[in-house]
Formats: C-alpha cells, sequence, structure tokens
C-alpha cells in the first residue's frame, strides 16, 4: 500500500513526499529486518562509527556517506556527498536516525538535480556507476 501511494504523488504533483514514502518502505520495511536488525551488523556499524568519529587509528573505520559521484572518496569544497553523522554514538541502525541522512541525501540529490551545470555531473556519475569499465 505505502510502495503504491508513493508511486501515485509524482502524478499528483508531489514528488517530495512520494521520494519520502517510497525511502522509507525501502529503509523499514525491506533494510531493517535485512541488514539492520542483524545484531553483528548493527555492532560492526558502531564501532566503525564510534572509531570514525573519534579519529580511532584502526585501519578500516571510515565515514559512513552516500557519494553523489562515482568515486566515492570524493574529496574537496564541493565535493557531492552527504555525511550521516560526526557524532561517535550515532547508529546507522537506527530506523529515525537514519531516515534523516536518507531523506538529507535525497533533498540533496534533488538540488544537484536541479543545478544548471551539477546535474551533467550527476548524470555522467549514474552513467559510470551503471557501465563500470
Amino acid at each position: 500500500m505505502v510502495a503504491r501511494n508513493a508511486r501515485r504523488t509524482p502524478d499528483a504533483g508531489n514528488i517530495a513526499e512520494g521520494v519520502a514514502l517510497l525511502a522509507r518502505h525501502e529503509q523499514i520495511n525491506i533494510l531493517q529486518p535485512a541488514m539492520y536488525n542483524d545484531p553483528s551488523f548493527a555492532l560492526l556499524m558502531r564501532a566503525n562509527q564510534f572509531a570514525w568519529a573519534l579519529h580511532i587509528p584502526t585501519g578500516s573505520a571510515r565515514e559512513i556517506q552516500l557519494a553523489f559521484a562515482n568515486k566515492c572518496t570524493a574529496m574537496g569544497a564541493n565535493a557531492k556527498n552527504e555525511r550521516f553523522s560526526n557524532e561517535p554514538l550515532a547508529n546507522l541502525a537506527d530506523p529515525d536516525q537514519r531516515m534523516a541522512f536518507v531523506m538529507r541525501a535525497a533533498q540533496r540529490f534533488d538540488q544537484l538535480l536541479r543545478h544548471p551545470l551539477q546535474k551533467y555531473d550527476v548524470e555522467n556519475s549514474l552513467y559510470l556507476i551503471a557501465h563500470p569499465r
């Protein structure tokens, strides 16, 4: 029902609501039970976040982010990524914290696609992701 309503909202002119409904369905109904409810995965993600945020030299801890470029390590002032959190105790397995991250990323993606030049960078990155060499 949620997915069906989410598909209808863009036709009614409310793209943001459709994105929110689809994201919630994906994150809560699909990914939460498949990944985030697994205690081992949740613990690994929390340990990674803790080590990254506190700069503990593990050699493997990485920032949790969504990159809007074909390189996951986009750097610089105009890096196209959305950071999950700077907080060491942030918990990606918490649906509310994750949904806030997902919605920030969706808003950023929308902004990039509406920009007269950056939209081409995003489209190019999506093409390169879809067609690896």
